[in-house]
């Protein structure tokens, strides 16, 4: 039996939604360089999640360890920064499994973040953190922080579009992964 099933209308928000993703795909893909593609990201995100910072992660799964590729605050939270994460209940979530993370509180980033009092310094306490993954295999993080409570499943969504847009772009960064 077929059912004549009639989409629902667009409401402007998502038109608006749409757009933006539409104007952060044709933007990462035309980015002449990895630090353009990165700011294009961090604007989707900006207008889509909100955040107060925003970072991104490249993975080294042979050393478990994080390098801070781009950031939102190059003078407070600059790049390079490496994270170990090997043997750790938050790499093995995001960083083998590929599964997003939340962290709701201050409590969660003291719990998971070796630089929670960086984080807590720039009145930050909430992360979404958002696997960045090609071909089955993790190659980086996307991450927002804010003020605690400020994300939820809701932004998931959002966030995974982004952040699997740059899969890319941190594949070829530097020549390799």
């Amino acid at each position: 039996m077929l059912v004549d099933i009639k989409p629902a209308r667009m409401t402007l928000d998502d038109a608006e939604r749409l757009r933006t993703l539409a104007v952060y795909a044709d933007g990462v893909s035309s980015a002449p360089n990895a630090a353009i593609a990165f700011q294009v990201a961090e604007q989707a995100a900006q207008r889509l999640i909100g955040h107060r910072l925003f970072t991104i992660m490249q993975f080294n799964p042979e050393t478990m360890d994080v390098k801070r590729v781009y950031t939102s605050n190059p003078e407070k939270y600059p790049t390079g920064g490496r994270k170990k994460k090997r043997e750790t209940e938050w790499g093995t979530h995001v960083l083998e499994k590929g599964c997003w993370f939340i962290g709701k509180d201050a409590a969660d980033i003291r719990r998971y973040f070796d630089d929670h009092e960086l984080i807590a310094a720039l009145g930050l306490a909430s992360v979404l953190n958002m696997p960045i993954r090609s071909l089955g295999e993790t190659v980086g993080t996307m991450n927002l922080l804010d003020e605690a409570g400020y994300y939820s499943e809701d932004d998931v969504a959002a966030a995974s579009v982004i952040a699997n847009g740059l899969a890319a772009v941190l594949v070829n960064l530097n020549g390799a992964r």
